[in-house]
């Protein structure tokens, strides 16, 4: 399955743009702070709820044309009629692009991290450490792949848009404010609205049964995006 869908990707650039364009930007975001501004963030630990927040959105703002062109290609060059014509159900199909997609952010928030891990040593050689590297590796993982589950219902989008580009990356960018947005919401919303339950629940020390609202809404929402992009698939007629 996984297989087949990396064929049809195999000399398009869509993925390595997105890839670079994301490196890019948090290697100038390093750069800026070592080179650019005169006095960056004194400590580390005010620095690091930055980076996860440009972090998270710039692979938010990414994800969006990603699962775009994954799907509307699919549609618009009628590839889709043949693919289901053949011995594949539509929910190896939907599996398939959900799973080019998280290589594709797995792969890019690897390379990021990196970037930000060796930025952290620059930028605070005296300080950043061990400890350091560990905040920001465990915390950025689970941030961005907590935020990958609630970005889910982008398949959705994408199923119902069919030709369309637009609509998938107009909601991935709203995903994107809410989770920047997160910070200045009202903590009892931010919890329940998923895309800013994965801020609260990465950056925040919670009790236990806030744990489970945040977690619950933001796998809730992966769950039924999945459950309804196939349901939707299923019922279309190609």
């Amino acid at each position: 399955m996984i297989s087949a869908e990396w064929m049809k990707l195999k000399h398009n650039r869509i993925f390595a743009v997105c890839s670079l364009l994301t490196l890019f930007a948090s290697a100038f975001m390093v750069f800026k702070d070592l080179v650019i501004v005169e006095s960056p963030i004194e400590d580390y630990r005010f620095w690091l709820p930055t980076v996860y927040l440009v972090v998270g959105a710039l692979l938010s703002i990414m994800s969006g044309f990603i699962i775009t062109f994954l799907l509307q290609r699919e549609y618009e060059d009628r590839t889709i009629n043949n693919v289901l014509t053949a011995p594949t159900s539509r929910l190896r199909f939907l599996l398939g692009k959900l799973a080019i997609w998280l290589i594709w952010y797995v792969g890019t928030l690897i390379g990021v991290v990196i970037i930000y891990t060796i930025g952290g040593w620059l930028i605070y050689p005296d300080t950043f450490g061990l400890t350091g590297t560990k905040s920001l590796v465990t915390t950025l993982l689970k941030y961005c792949l907590l935020a990958f589950v609630a970005a889910i219902p982008l398949l959705t989008v994408s199923v119902i848009q069919r030709k369309v580009f637009y609509p998938t990356i107009m909601i991935a960018l709203a995903f994107t404010g809410i989770q920047m947005f997160a910070v200045n919401m009202p903590y009892k919303f931010a919890r329940i609205i998923p895309w800013s339950a994965v801020v609260v629940q990465s950056l925040a020390e919670l009790p236990f049964k806030d744990d489970l609202i945040t977690l619950g809404s933001i796998f809730l929402t992966g769950i039924i995006g999945f459950v309804a992009a196939y349901w939707l698939f299923k019922k279309q007629d190609l």
